[in-house]
């Protein structure tokens, strides 16, 4: 079976490696995945990152680069609305939510009172893109966004920006190396190495700080 399907629930698995993955009820299915993990907030089980290249992988292997192109539409408005959302009603949800304690060690432990604090107002395009790419920082983004005032029709230029741009990288990944036709099953191998790799950077405590010191004023 295939290394990134494996990592995925089996429904959504089924669904991709059947082949109509670009049908456009499989594509609603997707959108909604990726909006809900977007505006969400707390959903981590939905394995965005793996879903796109997994998707730009077949459409790499197929050569239809209009497949390519359609994802990145649907990935990136799909991010772009449940961003949205979470502008508007993560405040909301976490007032909430905040009683229970592992929600409000999120929201509330230390990395977000870093940013909280000491956030660099000039860097807010910096954070909302890098954002994207990094689920920790992911969940974070529109929350701190609206806690600190920052108006929604520049939050959302800046969403915009970062959202298509995650979808055109991300899909454009798995494109090229489905692109290549490896043969027996490389493709798969690579992909998986990238995001072992990736989140084994992600969990050393140096990388996650070098990446939060990216968003604040000097510290002392």
């Amino acid at each position: 079976m295939l290394m990134l399907a494996e990592s995925m629930p089996s429904w959504i698995n089924n669904m991709i490696t059947s082949g109509s993955m670009f049908s456009w009820s499989a594509l609603l299915i997707l959108f909604t995945l990726i909006f809900v993990e977007t505006a969400g907030i707390f959903i981590g089980f939905i394995p965005g990152d793996t879903i796109l290249l997994t998707i730009g992988s077949f459409a790499g292997e197929t050569h239809n680069f209009g497949h390519y192109l359609l994802a990145v539409l649907v990935f990136g408005t799909a991010s772009l609305a449940g961003d949205a959302v979470n502008y508007f009603f993560g405040a909301f949800l976490l007032r909430q939510f905040s009683r229970i304690k592992w929600i409000d060690k999120h929201v509330n432990g230390a990395t977000m009172g870093r940013l909280r604090d000491g956030f660099h107002h000039r860097r807010w395009l910096l954070f909302i893109t890098v954002g994207r790419f990094v689920p920790f920082i992911r969940t974070l983004v529109p929350l701190l966004a609206h806690e600190l005032g920052l108006a929604f029709q520049n939050y959302i230029r800046f969403a915009a920006f970062a959202s298509y741009l995650w979808a055109f990288t991300i899909v454009g990944i798995g494109y090229f190396f489905g692109h290549l036709n490896l043969p027996g099953g490389g493709i798969w191998w690579i992909l998986g190495s990238i995001l072992v790799v990736a989140l084994i950077l992600l969990r050393r405590k140096g990388v996650r700080e070098w990446i939060i010191r990216l968003f604040l004023h000097n510290e002392d």
